[in-house]
């Protein structure tokens, strides 16, 4: 009797697994037939009715080797680059980190005539690019992944075809762990078509079951959505001069037609924006930055016109302008709104709104110096509250009620530092607030409404009926005033 080795046993299992039948290399042509094992079909789970079936998909990968060096971020940022070139051939591209894409592109060969042509065409775009590349298409988005990573081009269409050519990928193309690798290593598996013939169970025993989840959806026998790159997308647009600028009135002149086109661009998309960014490019001397702030998100062309004629109003031209560049922020949606059929006979029809208003302000004085206010839940009075860039006109109401707590009033303006006085004549409270111990700026204070001393009918004109915010720290003991009621 003949014992059976560990590898005609793996074989024999492994033909169980997959449903296919091995013959053994020592049984005879001469031998009598023997039945083959009743093939076991897995049948992978059922994918979600959202999930388009992976047999319906075709996927190229590139995979950029140089690219493996670069730092995270800078991969990162250079991949959302180059994702702007794949779409000029599928609508649907995924960023494989840190060095690879993913395109979905069954849709695209029809259009660009063969797979063959496709593959090509977009391996010419990254040569043009100057950036080295491997390639591969496949049914299932790990298999194109393992193929390009292990420098075999192939574009298969067909899933049947899947196992042969897997077979031959390394272990090292799957970007597994150090650990699960070297355990891998450690078992004489060295690549995919070894690792495919262990138990499917034992595999996922000793290992991870995520390897054997990887195997499927490398053999196209289990769905993984991938989330598509969405660029970001902004007005861009530049205009050249043919003689140079020297004043800024012609500049406004010049500058309409860039922004009625940005308009334009922004009612398409049924969106807004709320900062602008204008470079002005001269012959030596570098460019100039022009920064626009909105008090509220807007595609109206009057109000970005406006807002950028007050802004280069108090601009000094440092050098004659040879172009320049009109650069959107990011696209917002533009909320709902009603409209008043008699808007016209109103104020609300009325040429000046409270967010142009801001706006010329902010041109004028500053982005820093016209800001709202924002509520924070905190005690102390100094941490209650931040400056915002965007103004709420219609919180104004809250900000109001939140001054009174419990019956005890408090002033609109604060003091940017408490400030030292004597005992004043208290008229109301105490309020005692003890917060902040634990970030190490922790007060103890008991805070009254009071008046200055010296007030009354004998005391200074300019002193009569103000009200001030004071309190005294209980350890010290010392008086402060805070705040002053309006």
């Amino acid at each position: 009797m003949k014992l059976r080795s560990a590898k005609s046993r793996t074989a024999d299992l492994f033909a169980v697994e997959y449903g296919s039948a091995v013959r053994r290399p020592d049984a005879s042509p001469a031998s009598p037939p023997v039945a083959p094992l009743a093939p076991v079909s897995i049948a992978p789970p059922a994918p979600h009715p959202l999930i388009r079936s992976p047999r319906r998909q075709l996927w190229y990968a590139a995979v950029f080797p140089e690219m493996a060096q670069l730092e995270p971020s800078a991969s990162a940022a250079v991949l959302q680059k180059l994702c702007l070139h794949a779409q000029a051939f599928t609508s649907f591209v995924s960023i494989e980190p840190p060095n690879a894409l993913l395109l979905e592109i069954r849709g695209s060969v029809k259009l660009f005539g063969s797979l063959q042509r496709l593959h090509a065409d977009i391996d010419a775009c990254w040569r043009q690019l100057a950036l080295p590349v491997r390639s591969a298409t496949a049914p299932s988005t790990l298999a194109a992944l393992w193929l390009a990573r292990a420098g075999d081009p192939q574009q298969i269409e067909d899933v049947e075809m899947l196992p042969g050519h897997l077979a031959k990928v390394p272990i090292a193309c799957t970007a597994w762990d150090g650990e699960r690798q070297q355990t891998l290593r450690a078992m004489g598996v060295t690549s995919l078509s070894e690792l495919m013939r262990l138990p499917r169970a034992g595999l996922a025993r000793r290992l991870n079951p995520a390897v054997v989840q990887e195997l499927d959806i490398a053999l196209a026998r289990q769905p993984a959505p991938r989330r598509a790159f969405v660029p970001r997308e902004r007005f861009r647009e530049r205009c050249d001069f043919e003689t140079e600028i020297e004043h800024v009135a012609y500049l406004e002149k010049a500058l309409e037609p860039l922004i009625e086109r940005c308009a334009q661009f922004l009612l398409k998309r049924q969106a807004g924006v709320q900062a602008l960014q204008l470079r002005l490019k001269h012959r030596e001397a570098p460019a100039t930055r022009v920064r626009l702030g909105l008090a509220g998100i807007t595609s109206d062309q009057r109000r970005l016109t406006d807002v950028l004629r007050q802004k280069l109003t108090g601009l000094e031209l440092k050098a004659p302008v040879r172009g320049m560049e009109l650069i959107s922020g990011s696209l917002q949606g533009l909320s709902a709104g009603s409209l008043d059929a008699f808007a016209g006979l109103t104020r609300a029809g009325s040429r000046d709104s409270a967010p142009q208003l801001v706006e010329r302000l902010r041109a004028r004085l500053g982005e820093e110096a016209v800001y709202g206010v924002c509520l924070i839940a905190e005690h102390r009075p100094e941490a209650a509250w931040r400056r915002v860039h965007e103004l709420r006109l219609s919180g104004a109401p809250r900000v109001a009620e939140a001054m009174i707590d419990q019956g005890m009033p408090r002033p609109v303006w604060l003091l940017t530092e408490p400030l030292p006085l004597t005992k004043p004549e208290l008229l109301q409270g105490p309020e005692r607030i003890e917060s902040g111990w634990w970030d190490g700026k922790g007060v103890a204070r008991d805070y009254y409404v009071a008046r200055p001393q010296g007030e009354g009918q004998d005391g200074p004109s300019q002193l009569q009926g103000i009200r001030l915010w004071v309190f005294q720290e209980r350890q010290s003991k010392r008086w402060y005033v805070h705040g002053i009621f309006a």
